[in-house]
């Protein structure tokens, strides 16, 4: 009896002591914590080096884009980039290409998608005769249509992603270009197919440089090559230089056909003598550089574009507007939007040279 009064004391004692102790905060396992959840690597569009975390999608949009062609480094990283942010967003991305740059089969692939009911197409608008029409059924279908790196201005597209404006791209080049042979002398341009609407405007506005700033430069010609050959813009080069053995310069105007002219130059002997330059990739040029064949490329950062090119889609699909000036997470600088041409602008162009173009892997 004594002995359940002392336990019964005791008992008590212990209950008034943690009735007046604070609680203090303990794991209720001794087994470790768990390590902390792995973070994504940031995209390499950001400058910040931080991951986005806002902007998330409000569903698993399944967003799809139609290049030009798969296979090259350029559309690789866009691809890679429209990855980065489908991630980043929470959302589906579908990169659907052909090898060859072929409009009609672009107007295949954007059929299939429309079958497959996704909720958006984003296209690299090769012919815009041939493919507005689908674009067109895809809108009456239901699916949101932009565009992005070469556009169909005159279609239901709902906005162009734009790498640059137009204007930037011809002129730059151009300027570059004056200034390595000197504001004098031939030039000649070699492109991709005739009907691709980017490389179309950006030689347009190309020739309206030469005509209002360099008056003692003069296009001689400009070649066109079956879906961006570079052997087709090898043999263009080759007989370019024969036809005009003082030509000074030759601009390979899609990021194919970089090689073959640039090769051209090599094989010939002329290195230094024909300047070379173009929209070429940092990988495609740097061989080129390095010889001493081209001193210069014209582009943009390819996988931020694709980056901004899902990030755009899911604006469209969530009708949420652009605004004249966009905080992308992701990207580190601000994105513009014109209003009156329905266009979203990544940045101005990207001059790449022996001083950078080990610093970019696309």
């Amino acid at each position: 009896m004594k002995s359940l009064r002392v336990w019964m004391m005791l008992l008590l004692i212990t209950v008034l002591v943690l009735g007046c102790t604070t609680p203090t905060a303990a794991p209720t396992n001794t087994s470790a914590p768990p390590p902390p959840q792995e973070t994504q690597a940031p995209p390499p569009t950001q400058a910040s080096g931080e991951q986005p975390q806002e902007g998330k999608a409000s569903k698993d949009w399944k967003i799809a884009f139609i290049p030009q062609l798969i296979g090259i480094p350029y559309f690789t990283a866009m691809e890679e980039g429209g990855n980065d942010a489908a991630k980043a967003f929470g959302v589906t991305y579908l990169n659907v290409g052909s090898p060859t740059a072929n409009a009609a089969e672009q107007v295949r692939l954007m059929e299939n998608l429309i079958q497959q009911r996704v909720d958006a197409i984003s296209i690299s608008v090769l012919d815009s005769a041939s493919l507005n029409p689908v674009m067109e059924r895809a809108e009456q279908a239901g699916i949101v249509v932009y565009t992005s790196d070469s556009d169909s201005p005159n279609s239901v597209r709902r906005v162009y992603v734009a790498q640059a404006l137009d204007k930037d791209l011809g002129y730059t080049l151009i300027d570059r270009l004056a200034m390595q042979i000197g504001e004098a002398g031939q030039i000649g341009i070699i492109s991709g197919e005739s009907t691709a609407t980017n490389l179309n405007t950006w030689i347009e506005f190309m020739k309206e440089a030469v005509a209002t700033k360099y008056p003692n430069i003069e296009i001689v010609d400009i070649r066109y090559t079956q879906g961006g050959s570079s052997e087709d813009a090898l043999r263009q080069a080759e007989e370019l230089m024969t036809r005009y053995p003082d030509i000074k310069g030759l601009i390979a105007v899609a990021s194919t056909t970089v090689p073959g002219v640039a090769k051209a130059v090599e094989n010939a002997g002329k290195i230094g003598q024909v300047a070379v330059i173009g929209y070429g990739s940092p990988n495609t040029v740097r061989p080129f550089i390095k010889s001493g064949v081209m001193k210069e490329s014209i582009l943009w950062n390819p996988r931020a574009l694709g980056y901004l090119n899902v990030w755009a889609g899911i604006q469209l699909l969530e009708g949420k507007p652009f605004q004249e000036e966009n905080i992308v997470p992701g990207l580190s600088d601000p994105v513009k939007y014109f209003a009156d041409t329905k266009t979203l602008l990544l940045g101005p162009p990207l001059v790449i040279d022996a001083n950078n173009v080990d610093n970019f892997d696309f």
